[in-house]
């Protein structure tokens, strides 16, 4: 029998530690990421057979797991993990699985499970120094952006975030959302403002680091991040004012130069197959994708089910 028991700031310790056991570069393996989602995703975790386990509500509504992540027999807290889903009365699911991942699970357990691959969510990892430097001719454009953004504003200032600034970022927030629902009103952005809400209510004590772009003393663009394993510092949020020409860039290598100095490796996570951001993510060339798929017991498998 698992039993679950919802995140809490108090487990931070914990679950990094077990975070800590493997060098993963997902972002879905950073406690804050699963602290300041909580109110949609409603993460859990339950302690089995030397692993950690974390369940939440996927966006259909049925539960779903993470990869255990431990030390042991990868078999036997799988096999409970099924049971789990069996007596509760809901399709088995990982999500959020690497093809590295997958091959730990088969190896588990051989052919017993089918991985389906998910392009909407493969992660951009970046080399810092590319983003940094913004070097040759496939980053002109970057450079022109950000050229024009310095000529038009020359008291340009970059500043780590301290509690002093975060009202500042949350009214740029709001004004970068009615930019964006009044140009796309399909979007939903409640469950990401109360996100961003969350991650700055707990700034300190999650350990994140930000920075902001000010333009004449105010704030027109920041960012928040976290160093996420050894090599990889993960993006978790970047917002900008859409009229001020070059904030997005600029934003984009003050961030990357000032907080994510001693990594090799920036992630900037998904595109959530939204046109607009992955070509924006393109554009700063990624050196490679994080490929994430979910996995899925052959046997709950039907025709209309991938």
């Amino acid at each position: 029998m698992m039993h679950f028991k919802a995140i809490t700031l108090a487990d931070r310790e914990l679950i990094n530690g077990y975070f800590s056991l493997k060098n993963y570069r997902n972002c879905d393996f950073s406690f804050a990421n699963l602290f300041c989602w909580r109110g949609k995703y409603r993460f859990e975790y339950a302690l089995v057979s030397g692993f950690l386990v974390i369940r939440f509500v996927c966006d259909d509504g049925n539960p779903c797991f993470m990869m255990p992540l431990g030390e042991g027999d990868l078999r036997e807290v799988l096999q409970q993990m099924i049971a789990n889903a069996r007596e509760e009365g809901f399709q088995f699911r990982i999500y959020a699985i690497t093809r590295a991942m997958d091959e730990q699970i088969e190896s588990a357990m051989p052919d017993v499970f089918y991985y389906i691959e998910e392009r909407d969510y493969f992660e951009y990892l970046y080399r810092r120094q590319d983003l940094v430097e913004l070097a040759g001719k496939k980053y002109q454009p970057k450079r022109n952006h950000i050229n024009r953004f310095i000529s038009e504003h020359p008291d340009w200032e970059y500043s780590s975030i301290t509690p002093a600034l975060i009202p500042g970022c949350l009214e740029l927030y709001h004004h970068w959302q009615e930019n964006v629902l009044a140009r796309h009103p399909e979007q939903e952005l409640v469950d990401e403002e109360l996100s961003l809400r969350e991650t700055f209510e707990n700034y300190e004590a999650l350990d994140l680091r930000g920075g902001v772009l000010l333009a004449g003393g105010k704030i027109v663009a920041f960012a928040v991040g976290e160093g996420l394993c050894a090599d990889t510092f993960v993006v978790h949020i970047e917002k900008a004012l859409f009229e001020v020409e070059g904030a997005f860039a600029m934003i984009n290598r003050e961030f990357a130069t000032h907080e994510a100095e001693g990594y090799e490796f920036i992630n900037r996570e998904e595109d959530l197959g939204l046109e607009s951001l992955r070509k924006a993510k393109l554009s700063y060339h990624p050196v490679a994708f994080l490929e994430r798929g979910s996995v899925c017991l052959k046997d709950d498998i039907t025709p209309n089910s991938i």
